[in-house]
């Protein structure tokens, strides 16, 4: 009992002579302000980009291609939006979409698009409907 009093009588002893062992508080910088601006497109937005496509809808299945245009090249993502007859929309965002590749959205029994409507979004952040088809 007499060695554990001694013991704490010491360690508090250390604890008190050799203080906090915490570094000092280092004053924080201030904080710098970010621009609420957004970079200026390169591309004139008066001048609609012109991106081509073919839909076709066979039997269950709804394709979509890009064919070409002027800009095609240039998209870097489309978000494909479906409102079938029956008011439900489908939507999906294609990433470095392909020139000549299909996208197919497939149906249970047939496919009932009305509207397909896609936004491009374009290597310098300028986005644009690129189509708005009626079936």
């Amino acid at each position: 009992m007499r060695r554990l009093v001694w013991c704490l009588v010491v360690i508090v002893g250390l604890i008190l002579v050799c203080g906090c062992v915490q570094p000092a508080p280092q004053p924080v910088p201030p904080a710098t302000a970010v621009p609420d601006t957004v970079p200026a497109p390169t591309h004139d937005p008066s001048v609609l980009r012109q991106v081509n496509f073919t839909v076709t809808q066979a039997g269950p299945y709804l394709n979509v291609t890009i064919i070409g245009g002027p800009d095609a090249t240039d998209m870097v993502s489309m978000n494909m939006r479906i409102t079938n007859q029956n008011s439900q929309n489908v939507q999906r965002t294609i990433n470095n979409p392909i020139i000549g590749m299909p996208y197919v959205f497939t149906y249970r029994g047939f496919a009932d698009a009305s509207i397909v409507n896609i936004v491009g979004t374009f290597s310098d952040g300028f986005q644009q409907t690129v189509l708005m088809y009626y079936l």
